[in-house]
C-alpha cells in the first residue's frame, strides 16, 4: 500500500495564506466597527434663544482738551516791555497780561489831536467867509433891486442893469463855494477824528488783557521780544477758561459711527491714573471727517467733570462708549452665528427642509406698517392701492427668464412703493415709518443651522440685530423652543469637534 506525501512547503504556504486572510478580515471588521462607533458618538451642540440684555460698546482713544480755550494775540506790532504772567497763572477778565511799548501809538494820538485842532480852526475861518459872502450877496441883491427900478424909469442904462445882475450871480457863487468848502473841511475833520479813534484803540491794544477768567496753559513770548502783527495776529497766550470741566476729542472709526448719538454714556481712563475711571457723556459728533493712513474717522466730543483738576490738557484718554442698550431681547451666543459645518457634517446631519411660505415683494412694507401701528383694514386699503401700479414690475422680478432686469426693477419697485407710502401716510405716520426703515438697516439676514427633534439640522435665515461681541439679538426667524446649532461634538464629551465646527466659546446644550 502506498501513501501520497504532500510536500511540506506547499502545506505551510496554504496555512500562511489562511492566517493572513483571517487577520485582514479581523482588521477590516474592527475598522468598520470603529468607524460606526465614531459616527454614532458624534452629535450636534445647540443653544436656544434666551431673553437678556445686549449692550453695544465701542472703544476709542482721544485727547483731553479744555472745555473753553482762548488764544490771546496782539493786533498791534511793537516791542514787549513787560510780561506779567507765566505758565499756570490764574487770571481774571481784564487783567493785564503783557504791555507793548506804547510810544509810537501815543505820538500818533498827539499828532492827530493837533490835526483836529487845526481842522476846527479852519472850519471857524470858513464859517466867517460864509458870513462875508452872505453880506456881499445881500448888498449885490439890493443894488440890483435899485437899478431895476431906475432901469424901468430909464434912469440907468441896460449895461448898468446887466452889471448889477452879474454882481448878484458872482456873490451867490462865492457863497456856494464857501459853503462847499465848509462841508469839505467838516468831512476832513470827521476823517481825522476816525483816525484818532483808531490811534486811541491801538494805544489801548498795546496793553494785552485777559478776555476771560481762567488759567494760562501756554505762553509764547518773553519781555524784549518784538511782536509783528502786519498780516495776522500772533498768538501770545493760551487761556483755558475752566479746567473743572474738560472734554475729550475721541477718534471714532467710520464703522462705529452708526448708532453713536449725543447723550451716550462714556467712561475712560488716562495713563497717569490707570486705576481711576472717569465717567462722561457724548456731547457732539462732528461732521468733518479725518483721514489718516487710509482710515476715515470722525471726532466725538465727550464732556466730563474734573473737580480736582487731575486731568490735564493733552492727556491721552482710553474710552469705552456705550452706544445702545437693549434689555429683554431674544439673543443667541455669537458662536451660533459663526458656525459653519463641513461638507461631511452637512451630509451626516442635514435634514430635509420643510416647505416655507413664499414671501411676496410687498410683504416688508406691510410688516413695517404693522410695526408702526397701522391696522389691518388700512393695510388692506394700501395693498389695493399699490398692487395694481406695481404689478408689471413685480411680474418682471418674478420671471426667472429676465434675471438681467431684476436689479433695476427692484430699484424701480422701491421708488414706486416709497412714493405711494408718502401719499398714503400722514406726516406723523411717515415719520414713524422712516424711523422703522432706519432701524431695519441695522438688521442683517444671516444663515444659521437649526436643530431638529431627530438630531438633524436645517438651514434657516434669521434676522439678526445688535451684537456686543458675546451675544447677538434675534429679531425674527426663530420660533420659541427652537435651538440653533453651535457645533458638532462627541456625545457626552462636552467638546465641539469636527473640521467644520468654528464655534467659539463653550458649546450649548446638546439635543
Amino acid at each position: 500500500m502506498s501513501f501520497g506525501v504532500r510536500p511540506m512547503g506547499e502545506n505551510f504556504g496554504m496555512k500562511h495564506r489562511l492566517l493572513m486572510a483571517t487577520v485582514c478580515a479581523v482588521v477590516l471588521v474592527g475598522a468598520c466597527a470603529d468607524s460606526s462607533e465614531t459616527e454614532a458618538q458624534m452629535e450636534l451642540a445647540s443653544v436656544p434663544a434666551m431673553p437678556g440684555q445686549i449692550t453695544r460698546v465701542i472703544g476709542a482713544t482721544g485727547k483731553i482738551v479744555p472745555r473753553d480755550e482762548v488764544m490771546v494775540g496782539s493786533e498791534v506790532s511793537g516791542r514787549l516791555l513787560d510780561v506779567r504772567v507765566d505758565y499756570n497763572s490764574r487770571v481774571t477778565a481784564g487783567q493785564v497780561l503783557a504791555i507793548i511799548d506804547p510810544t509810537n501809538f501815543r505820538n500818533r494820538v498827539e499828532q492827530l489831536e493837533g490835526r483836529i485842532r487845526s481842522s476846527i480852526a479852519d472850519i471857524d475861518v470858513q464859517k466867517a467867509r460864509i458870513r462875508s459872502a452872505e453880506v456881499t450877496l445881500a448888498q449885490a441883491q439890493q443894488n440890483e433891486t435899485r437899478r431895476r427900478g431906475l432901469f424901468s424909469q430909464q434912469a440907468v442904462s441896460e449895461a448898468q442893469m446887466e452889471a448889477a445882475e452879474r454882481d448878484v450871480g458872482v456873490a451867490q457863487a462865492n457863497l456856494d463855494l464857501a459853503v462847499a468848502q465848509l462841508e469839505s473841511q467838516r468831512a476832513s475833520l470827521a476823517q481825522v477824528r476816525a483816525e484818532m479813534d483808531t490811534a486811541k484803540e491801538n494805544l489801548a491794544r498795546s496793553i494785552i488783557t485777559s478776555p476771560i477768567d481762567g488759567v494760562i496753559i501756554d505762553r509764547k513770548i518773553d519781555p524784549g521780544q518784538t511782536v509783528q502783527a502786519s498780516f495776522n495776529a500772533p498768538e501770545l497766550f493760551t487761556i483755558a477758561a475752566d479746567l473743572s470741566e474738560i472734554q475729550v476729542e475721541a477718534r471714532i472709526v467710520e464703522s462705529d459711527v452708526a448708532g453713536l448719538n449725543p447723550g451716550d454714556k462714556a467712561k475712560f481712563t488716562v495713563d497717569a491714573y490707570p486705576d481711576r475711571t472717569i465717567e462722561g457723556e457724548v456731547e457732539l459728533l462732528r461732521l468733518k471727517s479725518v483721514e489718516a493712513n487710509n482710515i476715515v474717522s470722525y471726532v466725538a466730543v465727550v464732556k466730563a467733570d474734573n473737580p480736582d483738576g487731575v486731568l490735564m490738557p493733552g492727556m491721552t484718554a482710553n474710552l469705552e462708549i456705550t452706544t445702545e442698550v437693549r434689555a429683554g431681547v431674544s439673543r443667541l451666543p455669537v458662536m451660533a452665528e459663526r458656525f459653519r459645518p463641513s461638507p461631511d457634517q452637512v451630509a451626516q446631519f442635514q435634514a430635509e427642509s420643510a416647505e416655507t411660505e413664499p414671501v411676496t415683494l410687498l410683504d416688508p412694507t406691510y410688516a413695517r406698517f404693522r410695526a408702526i401701528g397701522i391696522d389691518e383694514p388700512r393695510i388692506a386699503e394700501f395693498a389695493d392701492r399699490v398692487s395694481p401700479v406695481t404689478q408689471g414690475v413685480r411680474d418682471i422680478i418674478n420671471d426667472p427668464t429676465k434675471s438681467f432686469m431684476h436689479t433695476p426693477m427692484r430699484i424701480q419697485l422701491g421708488e414706486i412703493v416709497e412714493n405711494q407710502v408718502r401719499q398714503f401716510l400722514s406726516p406723523e405716520e411717515q415719520s414713524r415709518y422712516t424711523a422703522q426703515v432706519t432701524l431695519e438697516r441695522t438688521i442683517r439676514p444671516v444663515d444659521v443651522w437649526v436643530a431638529t427633534a431627530d438630531g438633524k439640522m436645517v438651514k434657516r435665515t434669521l434676522k439678526l440685530g445688535l451684537s456686543d461681541g458675546a451675544f447677538v439679538e434675534v429679531v425674527d426667524g426663530l420660533k420659541e423652543g427652537e435651538q440653533v446649532v453651535t457645533g458638532v461634538r462627541e456625545a457626552g464629551s462636552g467638546q465641539t469637534g469636527g473640521p467644520g465646527g468654528r464655534a467659539g466659546g463653550r458649546p450649548g446644550s446638546a439635543r
